[in-house]
């Protein structure tokens, strides 16, 4: 960004300062500054914060994909520097509007932005997402450009932890009506959307965590008020506790499936040296929840979920006092 010298945030060598208006300024910079004019950069504090994390990652799908909203850059900072980090952005891009103001800013081929914080202890974390619209992070004259990136992009997801935002395909139910028998038939159709998954990293520590659990004869427990999560049961727990977005949800399911064909030559091991439980309960000793009990009773979908509290947090509240 400092290799650019800027007049009002247009770059010098920008293409469109060759075309000069009959006001004597660039038509391009017009446009730009008329968004400048229309955004207060004192509303950024007012923005709300989502709620929870889980929130937070429903609202950057939200939009990446509904909205459109693919070109993004972010961050970590220090609390005592968002005033002035979260300022600066609202004065470089039209980040406080209304949806309303945003809705008229399309139709004109002008950039939505949003500027989006949660906090993460004493710092906080930021995102800085726009459509491809004219002064937005995709236009080549805006002071970012550089460094944004397309989240579409397999080497630019946005990633959050464990997780990772991406076009993905998966499965989804569909009910036909049998054009000759007249019965209903159920198809699983392809469908691309974005969705979060979890990390190639993480999804390798899983399954070898499963494997180790198998190898050491692990049952383990699910854990309760009073009794601890351990072994590959307890793995396997924390897996169907984590936000079961679409992608996140088959691949725990897939998880249980591994677990279940990695464990099942244990299991006679497992109860060999646990006589007691085997005779107790039989073939079911040592068992692991079966995949149809876990589909339909401890993967449900996600449900839309609220981002905000009533009333919200505000940006202005993550301010050192």
């Amino acid at each position: 960004m400092g290799s650019l010298s800027y007049v009002a945030g247009l770059p010098s060598n920008s293409p469109f300062m060759g075309k000069v208006s009959i006001h004597g300024m660039p038509e391009f910079m017009q446009a730009f500054l008329g968004a400048k004019r229309m955004s207060d950069p004192s509303k950024i504090f007012s923005l709300p914060v989502p709620r929870s994390a889980t929130g937070l990652m429903q609202h950057l799908q939200l939009l990446v994909g509904r909205e459109g909203h693919r070109w993004w850059c972010a961050g970590v900072l220090p609390r005592a520097r968002l005033a002035s980090f979260a300022f600066k952005m609202a004065e470089r891009y039209p980040t406080t509007r209304t949806t309303r103001q945003r809705v008229q800013d399309r139709k004109v081929g002008r950039a939505v932005v949003h500027f989006v914080v949660f906090p993460d202890g004493d710092r906080v974390r930021w995102w800085l997402l726009s459509d491809a619209g004219r002064g937005g992070l995709a236009d080549p004259a805006s002071p970012d450009a550089k460094v944004s990136r397309d989240a579409m992009a397999s080497v630019s997801h946005i990633t959050l932890g464990d997780y990772v935002l991406l076009y993905a395909t998966k499965k989804e139910p569909r009910e036909l009506i049998d054009s000759k028998t007249g019965k209903v038939r159920r198809i699983l159709k392809d469908l691309s959307t974005w969705t979060w998954k979890l990390r190639s990293e993480v999804v390798s520590e899983v399954r070898s965590g499963i494997q180790a659990c198998c190898v050491g004869l692990e049952y383990g427990d699910e854990g309760g008020a009073d009794r601890r999560a351990w072994g590959l049961r307890g793995l396997l727990t924390a897996q169907r506790s984590r936000p079961l977005f679409s992608g996140v949800r088959t691949q725990v399911l897939e998880f249980h499936r591994f677990a279940r064909d990695a464990w099942a030559p244990c299991q006679p091991r497992w109860a060999a040296g646990h006589a007691a439980l085997a005779a107790r309960y039989g073939a079911s000793a040592g068992a692991l929840r079966t995949i149809d009990d876990v589909v339909h009773q401890h993967l449900p979908k996600m449900r839309r979920l609220p981002v905000y509290d009533k009333p919200p947090a505000l940006l202005g509240d993550l301010r050192p006092s």
